[in-house]
């Protein structure tokens, strides 16, 4: 890199965790950019605010009485409330916000109680039972039976926890035998014990409490407690609101979907289902219902041996079944639901949650005793029994439930509807989906609208509770902040006009040379068109103040069509570290191609970041083949852009002379986040905290901190069965964090001669239930950081948390 451009920082391992083997070449898993490609995990994180509610935004000053002790005492910190006056600049906008008032009563005690369902053994203790259909059935059941239940209008959440208005007995717990059918095991009728058992009562009005008081905390201590109090009124409340829905739509989390009537196709065994987000949210003064529009992609209910060749997109089951394929097919066939009907009723089977069991050896090759003690396999068995000749007696068997005892044939095996797809959804169906689900803001004001006078009508439970919901969307009041000016060369000003500028007639401000630099295509270019792509680059980079000269080697990597995978990337590799040794290039441009060649791309992608930034600490910039073919001056402006920034160039600066904070002091930001590994790759791969630094009082140099830390830890809680495996904690702290923050300090001073004196921390990843453990441990961090830079240095702090997946959407009135 450039003298003027900080060193890269090397990957530097915790000490308490080394890297596992072969880590170095396993790169960190991609991310979309769009909440919508993590399918199942579409359920989003619950993170809106409401205007009027304290923001996320925590300001502290380390030298303060907050911040005595010297490792900052967890009692102590907290985040401050709202001030009542503060400076309010930008212009004023009435909105109307996609939140709903509920209305609750001055004052109602609500009665819980633990629901045990239980199936009777034949040992001395029953065995309870958290299935969920088999819960719900249970509990219709007894409603059914004990009608005098039914009329105190019990709120059940499906698994073990049961609310009501008044106590429904005095005394210890009761118990009930219940018969019931089995709609999902041919109408069977099975008999289940229920107890119920009072454990104790929720106060709503601690919830108004909460949401009305303006007035400092004394301690985190109390604003915990009362933040928890709270909590269990809302975890009443948006159990009591969901009933409706869950009886009509097919419910994941928080969000409710309607069957459509001709879904949207995403590709690979995925359809795209419509429905709505609905979460209770504590504001000022007042509780919100918080409703949304949501997309999810779910799995097509289909013969599960047509599901895996879409999902595989293989025109042949042979090719399904093979290398990444079976990899793929594996991680989605885990915990999957399905049907069978070979008995001549209905069934429904879970599949095995274990990846590596959940799909055994072929029909002919699974034996079994028969009960007159003979032997005979899957194939001969269905034959004989069930008259059924298998098609593909030849695919393997999938494994049902967790023991793996019962295995049976996928082409009997029908996949349950509504259930979402696993993981991260592929390029092409994220583009599908974002793209399917884009509408105009009106027309989304206008369905959120229409969903609030469909879905949250008054029924006969809310009116036994005494809550009400007005369903006329809340109004409020927002702010358009004056548009900074954005400065170029000469002191240019441009002013931004709904997020854009137009860069004719402009030059970078500070603009760099590349002289040095190889092009490896990937496309196989004929020379003419190439050429032209390379003068066009050279045009359009010398008006925007760029110079680029002519590349110092071309080369179009040669593949036989018989190579493997692991050839083709001896062969790239080979190309990248000759060339490297050769030219000694400043920049690496690589030629994609849009097709899966020579690898699929997103390995391709990945191998050449690996490639440049890992192995020779060499910049690149890749461009698509597409951008090649048919490229536009904006587009070759967007690369000119990227090359010039990374070597070491300024594109352009923001005009802070409005902005008295960040232009009469010294300012530094701090961005932090944690990437954990993906699912299933837990033991192969830690957990990846980073973090970025600005270096310059333009905020356009950054240096960057890369740490790798252990992405969970056992947690044995109350309840710990003796010898059971203890359950795990995803952690999202950041070892280490003052390390990290001394390195980009450091880096700060070397490059202004001077220490910030506010520094601004973002940090992306964490919970609103993690807020005190940012205070707690990263904050501490901060100031032992500090403390090592000088002693006595104690900038002031602004913590902001930013959360991406909430469901607050903005409208203009009228």
């Amino acid at each position: 890199p450039p003298p003027s451009l900080p060193p890269i920082q090397s990957l530097s391992l915790d000490d308490d965790y080394p890297a596992p083997p072969g880590v170095k070449n396993v790169p960190s898993p991609p991310t979309t950019g769009s909440e919508l490609s993590s399918g199942a995990c579409l359920l989003p994180d619950d993170t809106a605010t409401p205007p009027e509610v304290a923001p996320a935004k925590l300001s502290f000053s380390l030298g303060s009485s907050l911040t005595t002790s010297p490792l900052l005492s967890g009692s102590v910190l907290f985040p401050p409330p709202r001030p009542p006056q503060c400076v309010v600049p930008g212009k004023n906008i009435s909105l109307k916000i996609n939140f709903f008032k509920l209305i609750l009563p001055n004052r109602l005690i609500i009665q819980q109680y633990r629901v045990d369902i239980m199936q009777e053994m034949d040992k001395a203790m029953d065995r309870v039972v958290t299935q969920k259909h088999v819960c719900e059935s249970v509990w219709r059941a007894l409603l059914d039976k004990h009608t005098d239940l039914q009329t105190r209008h019990p709120v059940y959440d499906g698994r073990a926890t049961l609310y009501t208005r008044q106590l429904l007995w005095e005394g210890k717990p009761r118990d009930f035998q219940i018969e019931w059918v089995d709609k999902e095991d041919g109408d069977k009728k099975r008999i289940h014990k229920v107890r119920i058992t009072h454990t104790g009562s929720v106060d709503l009005s601690l919830l108004q409490i909460f949401v009305d008081r303006n007035k400092p905390y004394e301690t985190a201590d109390t604003r915990q407690r009362e933040f928890d109090s709270a909590r269990s009124a809302i975890q009443v409340l948006e159990v009591m609101l969901s009933q409706r829905p869950k009886s009509h739509y097919y419910t994941i989390g928080r969000s409710h979907y309607f069957v459509p009537n001709e879904p949207k196709y995403l590709g690979h065994g995925c359809d795209m289902w419509e429905g709505y987000f609905q979460s209770l949210r504590p504001g000022q003064n007042k509780p919100f219902i918080n409703l949304d529009v949501t997309f999810a992609a779910m799995i097509e209910d289909m013969n599960l041996v047509d599901f895996i060749c879409h999902l595989t997109n293989s025109e042949y089951l042979e090719d399904a079944l093979e290398g990444d394929n079976l990899n793929e097919v594996k991680s989605q066939l885990c915990g999957l639901r399905v049907t069978t009907n070979h008995t001549g009723y209905k069934r429904v089977y879970k599949l095995s949650n274990e990846k590596q069991k959940v799909l055994g050896c072929s029909s002919f090759k699974h034996t079994f005793k028969l009960p007159d003690g003979s032997v005979t396999n899957t194939y001969e068995y269905f034959l004989k029994t069930y008259k059924t000749k298998l098609k593909y007696p030849g695919l393997p068997l999938v494994v049902v439930g967790s023991r793996g005892t019962i295995l049976l044939p996928m082409e009997l095996c029908t996949i349950v509807r509504g259930q979402p797809k696993k993981g991260k959804l592929t390029a092409d169906q994220t583009s599908k989906i974002i793209t399917s689900s884009a509408m105009l803001p009106r027309i989304r004001m206008q369905e959120i609208e229409y969903t609030a006078e469909t879905d949250l009508v008054p029924t006969p439970l809310l009116d036994h509770y005494g809550v009400k919901i007005d369903r006329n969307m809340y109004e409020t009041e927002g702010r358009v902040l004056e548009t900074p000016l954005v400065r170029y060369r000469n002191n240019k000003a441009l002013e931004p006009r709904n997020g854009s500028w137009n860069l004719i007639g402009v030059k970078f401000k500070v603009g760099m040379t590349m002289d040095k630099w190889v092009i490896i295509d990937f496309v196989n270019l004929y020379d003419d068109k190439r050429k032209s792509f390379i003068n066009e680059l050279k045009d359009v980079g010398k008006r925007s103040g760029i110079i680029i000269k002519d590349p110092s080697s071309i080369v179009s990597p040669d593949f036989e069509r018989g190579d493997s995978y692991d050839r083709r990337v001896e062969i790239i590799e080979k190309d990248f570290n000759y060339f490297h040794e050769k030219d000694k290039p400043t920049m690496f441009m690589v030629f994609l191609d849009e097709k899966p060649y020579p690898l699929p791309n997103k390995e391709m992608y990945k191998l050449v970041k690996r490639i440049c930034d890992q192995q020779l600490g060499v910049l690149s910039q890749c461009v698509k083949s597409n951008n090649i073919f048919n490229f536009k001056k904006g587009t070759l402006a967007n690369i000119c852009l990227k090359i010039n920034a990374k070597l070491g160039g300024v594109n352009h600066t923001v005009d802070t002379s409005n902005f008295a904070e960040l232009s009469e002091s010294s300012v530094m930001f701090i961005g932090a986040d944690v990437n954990h590994p993906p699912v299933g790759m837990d033991e192969v791969m830690p957990s990846i905290a980073a973090a970025v630094g600005s270096i310059d009082p333009w905020l356009d140099g950054y240096a960057s901190c890369v740490r790798f830390q252990k992405h969970s830890r056992a947690v044995e809680s109350k309840s710990q069965v003796v010898g059971a495996p203890k359950r795990k904690e995803r952690l999202e702290m950041i070892d280490k964090f003052d390390d990290m923050c001394y390195q980009l300090i450091s880096a700060f001073r070397d490059k202004c001669n001077t220490l910030p004196d506010k520094i601004i921390y973002y940090r992306d990843g964490v919970s609103e239930g993690q807020f005190r453990e940012v205070l707690n441990k990263e904050l501490t961090s901060l100031k032992r950081a500090c403390e090592r830079i000088s002693a006595g240095y104690k900038p002031a702090v602004t913590i902001v948390c930013v959360q991406k997946r909430h469901h607050m959407k903005m409208f203009c009135k009228g």
